[in-house]
Order: C-alpha cells, then sequence, then structure tokens
C-alpha cells in the first residue's frame, strides 16, 4: 500500500479541466490508480473531503505523523522509485514537458500501460522524468 498524498491528488484532479482530452483522461487514469494503491475507494475519498462530519459524531484519532521521507513530483511522498507507467504518467501531465515530447508519449501510452515498452524507451522514460518532472 503506497503513501496517499490528498494534495498530490487534487493537483491531478485539477488537470481533468484540461481542454486537451489526452491529458485528462491521463490525469483520470493517475488518480484511479493513485486512490487504488493507497487500499482507498472514490468513496472514502469523496467522503472524508466533502461530506461535513456530524456534530456529535466521535472524532476520529490523529493521523500518525508520517515518517520523514523526501517529498517528489507534484508533492507526491515517494519510499519506492516510480514504476514506467507513474514516470509515463508524471511526463505527460508536467507543465514543463514540451508538446513535441508530449506527442511521442501518445505514441507509447497503450505499450506503457500493458508494461510492454522497450528497456530503451524505459530508460528514455526515466530520463524524461528527470529532466521535466524532477528538474
Amino acid at each position: 500500500m503506497s503513501t496517499f498524498n490528498r494534495n498530490t491528488l487534487v493537483k491531478v484532479l485539477e488537470i481533468l479541466d484540461s481542454s486537451h482530452a489526452e491529458e485528462a483522461l491521463a490525469a483520470a487514469k493517475l488518480a484511479s490508480a493513485m486512490v487504488r494503491e493507497a487500499g482507498l475507494t472514490w468513496d472514502q475519498v469523496i467522503d472524508a473531503a466533502v461530506l461535513p462530519r456530524p456534530a456529535s459524531a466521535p472524532s476520529l484519532p490523529p493521523a500518525p505523523q508520517p515518517r520523514a521521507v523526501s517529498a517528489g513530483p507534484f508533492g507526491y511522498r515517494r519510499e519506492r522509485d516510480l514504476s514506467p507507467h507513474e514516470q509515463f504518467f508524471m511526463v505527460l501531465l508536467s507543465p514543463r514537458t514540451p508538446a513535441d515530447i508530449k506527442r511521442k508519449l501518445r505514441n507509447w501510452e497503450a505499450r506503457v500501460l500493458d508494461g510492454e515498452i522497450t528497456p530503451q524507451e524505459s530508460q528514455d522514460l526515466q530520463f524524461m522524468y528527470q529532466s521535466f518532472v524532477v528538474g
């Protein structure tokens, strides 16, 4: 189970308003993966964020303090290296990624999602991630 960061999810969801359908779809897929990997359901995420707590409801215990882990791109807290799938979406969604690189990546999307990229493409993706996301 990965660490869930609500602020990162909000930033990803804000991209759903993009005028580019591919970016909006990529954001939706990334948000869904973030929720699933955190072991949560959308109902739990929305319930905690939107619905007010009744005054008589007992308060929840304080959330455990996170370990000191360096923050990744978009404030994404990570304790592991990102998968090519995660790197792909971070590069695609990064405002620093040039348009020609985004066009190139759109041709890779099906193979990345199916885990069928070549070792060279994986290295290229890692380089793009370091260049345009981590920077």
